[in-house]
């Protein structure tokens, strides 16, 4: 399982932001600006997507 540095993390959370699904072409960009696979990328929004969709369904139970 890989680890992110913090520099990647906020570079993928940063584009994650304003571009909740990926295109394949900012994946490779990303991926190569950051230092990471573009499976590496493609599995980090996946996930990043789940998280994002459990915490509005987190938001409207309050």
């Amino acid at each position: 399982r890989p680890v992110f540095t913090q520099l990647q993390r906020r570079g993928l959370e940063k584009r994650f932001q304003v571009q909740k699904y990926i295109t394949k072409h900012d994946r490779y960009q990303l991926a190569a600006m950051l230092g990471l696979s573009e499976t590496q990328v493609k599995v980090w929004f996946q996930n990043r997507r789940t998280k994002w969709r459990q915490d509005m369904k987190d938001e409207e139970r309050k």
